[in-house]
């Protein structure tokens, strides 16, 4: 299949910008996108997979051609052999016998194309088991959805976008969810400009449930961001009750704003936290209380495969004291006898099992109800990790 040297060549680029210019993959994409506007969707579907498959397997491609990555070989290399993350350097017998060799010789780290430091931490932490989850981590996600119940039924849904041609199937422990059996692009549909779904995880749709939402009650998600959950909120409340999306960045919140008005859900209020009396105002004003705190996202590689290369040891020890000051600070806003969801989109204990525990044994007035990790498997989940607890009436 022929491509035309300028996609070759702004991938080259992309992967300068992800990796030398520490910009995020999934920002640089979308820039890409906005600025070649005349790109076909083949050419974008080219690009997206090309600059993600390098991404993913950035390490071992560089090891297979024993070369250092930098500037200069990105320039000189990349637009010649780039090709889904593969060198195509010679499609000769000796040279895929080479291959096969090195791929043989290579050190753990290096075949699962994760840093040594990391590839340790997992071990550590989850033993072998951890480590047959890193295949998982370096596929693909597949395409998975949540309906808006508010608008539409699921069954509905689900026969109107297979007669547009986009076929799904029913995502089991997701009674909203569809599973896509290829990606597609489901923004361009009449059906997701009118509200009818948001893509959203398995994983991360199991949340809602498990904080055990009632209609009539008033929920703080805490940790909102753009505001995904909150929406699976909103939906559960069914327009009634109240969600009250918190986050440090304004920003997200303005994302947020934007999709609950194109889901027609009207029971969401945003507020920006601008310091310790944000979250003072609000005391014990909470039925239930989501902190889907900021973590490390080893849970969700497929979707964000540059976030293992921007890790560092510093870094995760940095992330482990804020999801615990998170749980100091923020659990205040809990009404006596209610119901909280610690979460995380990792699936380790040092950023779960073990935060829950800490909070718990300096905080006597709560207790674990239950507590689940969701390893990474191929069909349409996520590694995730939530706990839910509930604080003592008095």
């Amino acid at each position: 299949m022929k491509y035309h040297d300028h996609l070759l060549t702004a991938c080259a680029e992309a992967l300068t910008s992800i990796f030398f210019d520490n910009r995020h993959a999934d920002k640089c994409i979308e820039f890409y996108f906005r600025n070649n506007k005349k790109w076909g969707s083949r050419d974008r579907r080219f690009f997206a997979e090309t600059v993600y498959d390098c991404v993913r397997w950035w390490r071992l491609y560089w090891f297979m051609i024993d070369k250092e990555p930098n500037r200069e070989t990105i320039e000189l290399i990349g637009p010649s052999i780039w090709h889904r993350g593969l060198p195509l350097l010679t499609h000769s017998a000796s040279s895929i016998e080479k291959f096969s060799r090195l791929f043989k010789e290579a050190p753990p780290a290096i075949k699962q194309s994760v840093p040594d430091w990391l590839y340790d931490q997992i071990k550590e932490e989850l033993g072998e088991a951890g480590l047959a989850y890193l295949p998982y981590l370096n596929q693909v996600n597949k395409l998975v959805i949540r309906v808006n119940t508010m608008k539409v039924q699921k069954s509905e849904l689900k026969n109107e976008m297979h007669k547009a041609g986009y076929p799904s199937m029913d995502l089991e422990g997701c009674p909203d969810g569809l599973i896509f059996p290829e990606r597609l692009n489901v923004f361009a549909t009449p059906f997701f400009k009118q509200g009818m779904f948001e893509v959203q995880d398995g994983s991360s749709q199991q949340v809602a449930d498990y904080l055990d939402i009632k209609p009539s009650m008033r929920v703080i998600d805490a940790c909102a961001g753009a505001g995904g959950k909150s929406l699976h909120i909103a939906d559960k409340l069914k327009n009634g009750g109240k969600v009250v999306a918190l986050d440090i960045h304004d920003w997200k919140l303005q994302q947020l704003k934007l999709r609950a008005r194109r889901n027609s859900y009207s029971n969401i209020e945003m507020k920006t936290i601008e310091g310790s009396k944000t979250i003072k105002r609000m005391q014990k004003s909470a039925d239930r209380l989501l902190l889907d705190v900021p973590c490390s996202g080893l849970g969700v590689l497929r979707r964000n495969p540059d976030s293992k290369w921007k890790l560092n040891p510093q870094s995760m020890s940095d992330l482990r004291s804020l999801q615990a000051q998170i749980l100091q600070d923020y659990t205040g806003m809990l009404k006596p006898g209610g119901r909280m969801v610690y979460s995380t989109c990792s699936i380790l204990p040092s950023e779960n099992e073990h935060q829950v525990k800490k909070f718990l044994e300096d905080h006597p007035n709560f207790k674990l109800l239950k507590q689940r990790t969701i390893y990474p498997v191929l069909d349409g989940y996520d590694g995730f990790f939530m706990a839910l607890l509930e604080k003592a009436k008095q």
